[in-house]
């Protein structure tokens, strides 16, 4: 298999066609043959945080909570992975580690949008609103084309709407 194909395969069946059970079969056929590939495995995280939050089923979060971990066991530099955990993190209700997450991920690159939108998570988890918004800013100033996306991060922070199940940090 070409290194760069099942990896665009694995994002298109997440994203592209937006099926993401038939990405995790995927995936965990990938990391049956090559039980060492923390990318696999960070997308696998990936692809489970993605089921977590369209189903509100957080037991996928714990579960792409182990992927990710094993991934960055196995590649302690692999931002996907410290993004994806940082993501289960924040979907668990841990913000503090998914923030300490999003600093290791950052140092391994510090132009991953979406690590950048976890870390903004975290910090509104946080009650730390002004870093939580200068993290969407970071987002546009990074790349102006996920303003959309910055911004209505921005709004729910703005508006201090919390999803359901971390109601707990309302305040």
């Amino acid at each position: 298999m070409a290194e760069k194909n099942w990896q665009q395969e694995a994002w298109d069946l997440i994203y592209k066609q937006k099926d993401i059970k038939r990405a995790i079969e995927y995936l965990d056929n990938v990391i049956e043959q090559h039980p060492q590939n923390d990318e696999a495995l960070a997308i696998k995280a990936n692809a489970l945080n993605q089921l977590a939050s369209d189903t509100k089923t957080w037991d996928f979060s714990r579960e792409a909570l182990k992927c990710a971990e094993k991934a960055i066991e196995i590649n302690p530099r692999n931002d996907t992975a410290l993004f994806n955990k940082a993501w289960s993190l924040c979907d668990l209700g841990n913000p503090q580690e998914a923030l300490e997450c999003t600093i290791k991920a950052l140092e391994v690159n510090p132009k991953n949008i979406y690590t950048w939108y976890n870390k903004a998570w975290a910090h509104y988890l946080l009650h730390e609103i002004e870093k939580a918004l200068e993290c969407c800013n970071k987002i546009i100033e990074i790349d102006p084309h996920f303003t959309d996306l910055a911004e209505a991060l921005k709004s729910r922070i703005e508006t201090r709407e919390f999803p359901d199940h971390l109601a707990q940090f309302k305040k």
